[in-house]
Order: C-alpha cells, then structure tokens, then sequence
C-alpha cells in the first residue's frame, strides 16, 4: 500500500522498454481485473505492491504474457476490458489489493471517527464481500486474516507493556506481518509451480507497518493517534538524530530479509536485481525526506499544499505539456482537498484517470454554462419585450394628445362637453395647449411632482402626530 516496489522507470514511455513494459501489463491487467471482477470504484484500490505479487506469480508460474487476453496485452487503455478468462495471478492480485483496500479504510476509521472513512466503507462493503467469497473459493481462510485484524486492535487500544523502539515495533506489526504473509503463502501455494512465500510476505508486512509508524510519528503525536513509536521514546513531539538513526537501522535489517527471501525464489537472476533495486531506492527515498512538524493550521496548509504538489509532480512525470499541466494541477487539487487520494490513486494509468476527471469536470462545466448562457438569453428577451411593450404604451399616449388626434375632433368634442357654450372658446385653446408635444412632459411632471408633495405632506403630519 506504500508504492515500496514502485519501479524507477514508471515514467518510462519507451515502447521497447522490457522490463517497463513487463510490470505495465501487470498494472494496466490487475487494474482491469478489479474492475471486472468487482467494479470500477474499486480499481482505486490499485497499488505497487499487490501489483509486484502479480507479477512475482506470473515469473514462478512462467506464464507467457503473449498469450493473455490482447486487451491485456496492451497498456494505457483503461476502458478496453479483457473477455477472456484472467490470469491467475491478475485475480489474485485484484483480490488482494480489494482485501487490504479495505482493511486500510478500516485502520484508519479506527484511528480517525470521520465520515469520511465511514462513508468509504460503505461504499466498498460490497467489493470487500466479493474479495471475502472469492478468497474462500480458492480455500483461503478469511476468519484468520479477521482475527489478526481483532488482535491488532486490541494491541492498539490496550497500554503498551514495552520500554524499547525495537520490542514495540515487532508486538505492533505482527498482525500487518502475518496478514500479508499468510495473502503471499497462499498465493504462491495455489500455483502449479507451488512456492512458499511466507517469510517474504512477513518481512514485506512488517516494513509497511513500520515505515508507516516511523513517517507518520510527528502527525500521530500531533492528532493524539496511537504511535507504535510513542510510548518507548516518552510521547516526544519529534524524533531526534539518534531515534531516527535506530529506527532507520530496523528499517534496513527488514529490508535485508526481503532481499535474502527474492534470492532464493525461483525466478530469473535480472527479476531479481530488478525487485531488489525498486525496494532499496524506493525505501531510501522514504527514509530520508525531510521531516516536518506542524504545530498550527497554516503550517498544516502550507504542509498539506507542499506535499500535493510533490505527489502530482511524480505522477504526471515533469509536466512539458499543457495536457499535463492539467492533468497535475486536478491531481494537486484532489490530493490537497483529500490528502488520503493519493493512497489510493493509481500512480500509473493516472494520466487516464485525470483526463476522464477533467473531461467529466469540463462537460459538466459546459453543461453550467450553456444554461447560464439561455438563461441570460430569456432574460434579455422579456427585457425586449417590456421596452416594446413601454414604447407601445408611450406612442398610444402620444396619439391621445397629439395634433393629429385634433382631425378628429377629440379634443374639441371633450371641451364641448366639459364645458359650456359661453366658454366653449376658453376650452378649445386648452385642449389646443395641451395637445402640443413639447408641453405633454411639462403635464406629466407636474402631476407627478403634485402626487409626491401630498405624499410628503401626509408624512410629515403623521410623523408630527398631527393625524
């Protein structure tokens, strides 16, 4: 689950690349296989080093990679699934990465109560229960690998009874340890060439738990989480130089075992320089970065943002194009929202992932867009359509006091009869006053202009109290 046997060429894009080419068919295969087997939520589940026991499967069985499905011959294509019956060590791999997938969601639900976790557990429940059934089927005993889950909480929750780094690490990492040891023996038991991979599979287990111990350390202290490092070196905020040195030393015996168990496997000689170099680079990496204290939120900000960017830069390979570029700044964004994403993000096939992400995030966008856009559109017509209906109501009102309207008779028809005979030529040059064009606005504001004085007179006298 730590990219531990991640490859040093993963960035490689070199078509006669073997050995690049050999572990990518794996990749590209175990991820297609979680999604036919399981479904496709749960090829984020897909990682290095169930990928590295596929492969390590295929090179003891010898099987002839030529002969695999030719969707599974073929790398970078994501949605070109596989018809034919899988490989063994794809459905094995698949199984596996869903099993620990969802064991690690459940380990940090115990550590952390958030929704989040919560919410990811039920959403794999149904993969895990599939992982659990297939398991069975192939005679794997999944109430021993529940039961080291149940010990390893306990370990966890009870006080620790050990005074030193080295007897504290061992207690804690057993259940990690034999889990993964007891997924690689049988793993290896189920192949026509049997092997035995337990003492690999526990020496593998062991450093994953405590790699993880030691990177997390000033995090778990910081959060209060439980430490396997915590209670031997008194709760302290931060290792020194020598902690860090010892537990750096435990560190390199277990990866010394690793490389003594891939010596003695039945595989070729170039496999097994080419396993032992990804461990020891990708370890060395790890156990020299720069450690970091966050004591305050911005810190914790600056931190979170730093660590996305680093994430992205060695996903998207140096990013030269502006495909890329978008490609890290949507993965920065995921992991810097949700740091756990880069858990779990495929860290090939990542280019894939980040473009259909941005596509779907674009049509949605365009989508958006295109009803701000008719909505705009409605809004801009009813505007229209009051301004004509305004200018309509002005030409009307025009007509009843303009000139032309006086052919007619209105306005001298309305003085007669508002009027009498005597002062019949008195209202005749009324209406003809009225009637101008020039002077209809001086009538309107002057109307408008008596309205708002009575207004105002009525509101003073309320607020005087005079009625």
């Amino acid at each position: 689950m730590f990219g531990l046997m991640r490859p040093q060429n993963s960035c490689s894009t070199k078509k006669n690349d073997v050995d690049y080419l050999y572990h990518r068919r794996h990749y590209c295969g175990t991820c297609k296989a979680i999604g036919q087997n399981y479904n496709q939520q749960s090829r984020l589940m897909l990682n290095f080093d169930t990928v590295f026991l596929s492969e390590l499967l295929s090179q003891l069985e010898s099987e002839d990679l030529d002969q695999w499905d030719e969707k599974l011959q073929v790398v970078n294509t994501c949605f070109s699934m596989p018809t034919e019956k899988l490989p063994f060590s794809l459905e094995y791999a698949a199984s596996a990465s869903v099993l620990l997938g969802v064991l690690k969601i459940e380990d940090n639900l115990q550590d952390e109560d958030r929704f989040q976790w919560k919410l990811a557990k039920r959403v794999y429940a149904t993969p895990f229960q599939k992982a659990i059934t297939q398991l069975e089927t192939w005679g794997i005993d999944t109430i021993y690998i529940q039961d080291w889950i149940q010990e390893q909480n306990e370990r966890e929750q009870a006080l620790s009874i050990h005074k030193n780094i080295e007897d504290s690490l061992a207690y804690y990492a057993e259940a990690t340890a034999k889990i993964t040891a007891y997924i690689f023996q049988q793993g290896g038991l189920l192949l026509n060439n049997k092997a035995d991979l337990y003492q690999l599979g526990y020496s593998f287990g062991q450093l994953m738990y405590v790699l993880d111990a030691f990177e997390d350390y000033e995090q778990d202290v910081f959060k209060g989480q439980f430490n396997p490092l915590a209670q031997p070196l008194g709760m302290a905020a931060s290792l020194n130089e020598v902690q860090l040195e010892q537990v750096r030393s435990i560190l390199f015996d277990i990866e010394s075992e690793i490389q003594s168990s891939i010596q003695v496997l039945n595989i070729g000689l170039v496999e097994k320089e080419i396993y032992k170099s990804r461990l020891s680079s990708n370890l060395a990496l790890r156990l020299y970065k720069e450690r970091v204290v966050p004591k305050t939120i911005k810190e914790q900000i600056s931190l979170r943002w730093t660590d996305a960017k680093t994430f992205a830069e060695q996903i998207t390979c140096q990013p030269n194009t502006w495909l890329r570029q978008l490609n890290y700044y949507v993965l920065v964004l995921a992991v810097f929202i949700n740091p756990q994403t880069k858990t779990y993000l495929p860290a090939e096939g990542k280019l894939e992932v980040a473009g259909w992400a941005l596509f779907i995030t674009t049509l949605l966008a365009g989508i958006g867009i295109t009803g701000v856009i008719r909505r705009n559109r409605k809004e801009q017509r009813a505007q229209k359509r009051k301004e004509r209906g305004f200018k309509r109501f002005k030409r009307r009102l025009k007509n009843i006091f303009s000139r032309n309207s006086r052919k007619d008779g209105c306005c001298s028809n309305c003085c007669n009869e508002c009027c009498s005979d005597c002062c019949s030529e008195c209202c005749s040059s009324c209406c003809d006053w009225m009637c101008e064009k020039e002077n209809l606005l001086f009538i309107v504001l002057i109307i408008l202009g008596s309205i708002i004085l009575v207004v105002l007179l009525f509101l003073i006298l309320f607020l005087l109290g005079l009625i």
